[in-house]
């Protein structure tokens, strides 16, 4: 999950930036009690809503259960067949084969919880000050909650979970996809320069909302068709009112755009209530203000048509997916 090698992902290839900016420009119940046609139809929902993902068993195959519920439902309830170590990761992730009536899946357990006070940290070249600074587990919930409410669909569910008298978070395993970093190592480019460049500012807006103060290549995977997900969250939220990575917002998809204007609050203090203290949550509505501020600005300057974007459909499929 978390790498050593902290390459910060809100700095992207400069050529990829720049020539998509340069193109912006221009123009329920578990798996027992499902049957296969129900099946099939969350498969076939779950394909329009992830651009073609479906979550995967441990064997690759489609799992019966799609819903965001029913994985909630799953990573609560299911049993503990396996854990072993994650060999990346400064707070000791866990991989955990999880069981239940039949349905067998992977997904990570993270129980850090560590605070400290008065942290100086350089992000963005820029120093900061917190003056609560916090790792913990419960942020990558709170990050899918408001993943959810943003409409985005690109933190995958989580859920809180005490496993061996430890007090932590189960988030679904995404098979069959791998991390950025990795993929740089590879030197594995992106087919669609341009669709790559629109997720990554996707990914700017989300990680300012959230203040993400642990944004890098390893947190970012992409799976078979090129779609990126967000994860490790876990140095998220916290008090600070502060944009981190400001510069990095360049345009804005349309929709994401219209969620961040008529963000309704009081469902989102209600959302995040069990996850997040009550400054927490005034921090984050700060952001929001300021983050469309700041997009408002660009459109000011620039235009709707140069800023906004629709969200280009996916093309050639990754070479590491399976066939």
């Amino acid at each position: 999950m978390r790498v050593s090698n902290r390459i910060p992902r809100y700095l992207a290839p400069l050529a990829l930036a720049l020539g998509s900016l340069v193109a912006a420009t221009t123009g329920a119940p578990l798996a027992g009690a499902q049957t296969t046609e129900m099946a099939s139809r969350k498969t076939v929902l779950a394909d329009q809503r992830f651009e073609g993902y479906v979550w995967l068993d441990p064997d690759g195959q489609s799992l019966p259960i799609q819903s965001d519920d029913a994985i909630e439902e799953f990573l609560r309830s299911a049993t503990v067949e396996s854990i072993e170590k994650i060999p990346t990761g400064v707070t000791r992730p866990k991989k955990v084969l999880l069981t239940l009536n039949g349905v067998r899946a992977h997904a990570a357990f993270k129980y850090v919880e560590e605070t400290k006070k008065d942290v100086n940290q350089v992000i963005a070249g820029r120093r900061y000050t917190f003056r609560e600074w916090r790792d913990s587990h419960i942020y990558d919930v709170a990050a899918y909650h408001v993943d959810r409410l943003l409409g985005l669909d690109r933190v995958p569910p989580a859920a809180p979970r005490k496993i061996k008298r430890k007090q932590g978070s189960l988030k679904i395993w995404r098979e069959g996809s791998i991390n950025d970093k990795t993929r740089r190592d590879r030197g594995i480019e992106p087919p669609d320069l341009f669709r790559w460049n629109q997720q990554r500012q996707i990914m700017h807006v989300f990680d300012n909302l959230v203040a993400n103060r642990d944004s890098n290549l390893g947190n970012t995977l992409i799976d078979g068709n090129w779609r990126l997900w967000f994860i490790d969250c876990g140095r998220c939220f916290g008090t600070t009112e502060a944009l981190l990575y400001p510069e990095s917002i360049s345009y804005c998809e349309r929709g994401l755009w219209r969620v961040l204007q008529n963000l309704d609050e009081a469902n989102l203090r209600e959302r995040l209530d069990p996850y997040l203290g009550r400054y927490e949550i005034d921090a984050l509505l700060v952001r929001r203000d300021k983050v469309v501020e700041h997009i408002q600005a660009l459109i000011d300057e620039l235009g709707e048509e140069r800023v906004l974007f629709d969200l280009r459909p996916p093309g050639d499929r990754a070479p590491w997916a399976e066939n």
